[in-house]
């Protein structure tokens, strides 16, 4: 077998790039291919040494995890010192695999990511790894206000909010505190983008009249809502909505984006921010997101006010319906609901390519036990406010208000029938509708009330065939553990090492 590592690299001040070409053997692609005639040159002592996990270690749900890895270059000779001054960093890393004299077309791409930084020593060069992932790692938001009002006009605010990042809306929010932009004519921004509406606005929790849509920029400048009222204008670049008084207290509102409820599901949601986040359109897997939408269409939604990162932002929308995202070998970013596995397995496992399996316990409830009850949190209540309300603001209102959300539970105690000391599991959900909430929590209690298992199995693998996927699915059979008859499981984590032809799986199930 052959490794070919291509390393994108940026050469000057003027931001230049190449591609640095390195393998395991001698290789040179034929004079009719792309690229032609190219030499590798054979310093490659680790191909690549790669870990990807969908969550933290042993759950599965939270915070998703960026990969990492390592790949070697030998350079005893010096000859990789003119690297020193390259920039790597968030640049492109490419590894293919293939058979001596294969066809540079016939080598298939086991690694597909970008780089944090590369090393040297006196006798190597190393090179820090990470899936492309890593680009949400970053603020979401890039745009801040230039401060530069030129009061009574202009929505760029004065000294006073310079420098913050415009909000962001992404679906369906409650109670959101959007931060004035116009002190002179009480405008606020609700996002950095056209949205559908603000449906409603409150001062001190009371309830303003709504009138009619600005047409424009210069309409919602010249021309004031009536007192005790607002209007809203809806732009590419931004949406708003101008106060016809002064308000009393606090000021926040309840608002909308997206076209439809269809445009608001977690999957739509977190493709968009995605998106938002730098990642490019091709490398999103559509059939993903079709399968998301399908396994859950619920309207979900999220504000964005500060310096909140991608993966955070994505993680909260994920969670919201079960689900995990993240990039696959080849560097498509894939999306999909967790579950349980089922159907035709990725990978066999057994005594023929197990090199040694640990029993883990699980983290997803306490002591690894099952679940008797599901607490789900949902309508998020983006202000929380329980004093300085206005009189005319109605006790339910109130109830709704003094809370950061509202709460469904599902519950099964039969299953502390055998295990005393079952637990609760509590879940942040951005799901915006009570049912909606319900049959996700029953959802998650059907999923965890049961004892589930966690396998760590180091494998050795043909090379000739690809490692699975994180979200593939293992047949493990072995006679040890009730797995006699073999059980599938769901692959959460893969630590390969292709130097050695090895390969960590971790399985729940």
């Amino acid at each position: 077998m052959i490794y070919l590592v291509e390393i994108t690299a940026a050469t000057d001040s003027a931001g230049t790039t190449t591609v640095l070409r390195f393998s395991t053997e001698y290789y040179t692609t034929g004079p009719a291919e792309s690229p032609a005639n190219t030499y590798y040159e054979p310093r490659v002592k680790t191909p690549a040494d790669i870990t990807r996990t969908m969550f933290a270690n042993g759950t599965t749900s939270g915070s998703s995890k960026v990969g990492y890895g390592v790949v070697e270059l030998s350079n005893m000779d010096g000859g990789l010192d003119y690297m020193v001054d390259y920039g790597f960093d968030d640049r492109l890393l490419e590894i293919k695999i293939g058979n001596h004299g294969d066809a540079y077309s016939a080598f298939t791409t086991i690694v597909k990511g970008t780089m944090e930084q590369v090393e040297f020593t006196f006798n190597t060069v190393t090179i820090l790894a990470r899936d492309k992932l890593a680009v949400l790692d970053l603020p979401i938001q890039k745009t801040e206000y230039a401060g530069t009002n030129t009061l009574p006009n202009g929505v760029e605010g004065t000294t006073d909010i310079k420098g913050q990042k415009k909000p962001l809306l992404y679906g369906q929010v409650y109670n959101i505190s959007p931060p004035m932009v116009n002190t002179s004519k009480l405008i606020f921004e609700v996002s950095n983008s056209l949205i559908n509406d603000v449906s409603s606005v409150y001062d001190m929790g009371a309830s303003l009249t709504k009138g009619s849509d600005y047409t424009d920029m210069t309409d919602m400048m010249n021309n004031a809502p009536s007192a005790s009222n607002y209007r809203v204008l809806k732009t590419s670049t931004g949406s708003y909505f101008r106060l016809g008084s002064s308000p009393v207290g606090l000021v926040t509102c309840d608002a909308v984006e997206g076209a439809s409820a269809s445009n608001r599901t977690a999957a739509q949601i977190i493709k968009a921010l995605a998106l938002k986040a730098g990642i490019d359109s091709g490398d999103i897997n559509a059939s993903d997101v079709t399968a998301l939408d399908s396994a859950n269409s619920s309207v979900v939604g999220i504000w964005i006010f500060g310096d909140e990162n991608g993966l955070s932002a994505i993680d909260q929308v994920a969670q919201s319906i079960g689900a995990w995202y993240g990039y696959d070998s080849a560097g498509a970013f894939r999306m999909g609901r967790f579950e349980l596995a089922t159907g035709a397995a990725t990978i066999d496992i057994d005594e023929i390519n197990i090199l040694s399996i640990e029993a883990l316990r699980t983290s997803d409830t306490d002591r690894g036990l099952p679940a008797y009850k599901v607490i789900l949190n949902h309508t998020k209540n983006y202000t929380v406010q329980d004093t300085d309300l206005a009189g005319s603001v109605s006790v339910d209102r109130r109830n709704v208000l003094r809370y950061e959300s509202k709460t469904v539970i599902s519950e099964d105690a039969t299953v502390k029938t055998q295990y005393n000391f079952a637990s609760e599991i509590v879940r942040n959900t951005l799901l915006v509708d009570a049912t909606a909430a319900s049959n996700e929590a029953l959802r998650l209690l059907t999923l965890y009330k049961s004892r589930r298992r966690l396998y760590e199995v180091r494998i050795a693998y043909d090379p000739d065939i690809a490692v699975p996927e994180i979200n593939g699915i293992a047949s493990l059979t072995l006679d040890r553990f009730g797995l006699d008859s073999g059980k599938l499981f769901r692959i959460i984590g893969i630590s390969s090492n292709y130097a050695t032809n090895r390969a960590t799986l971790t399985l729940w199930g």
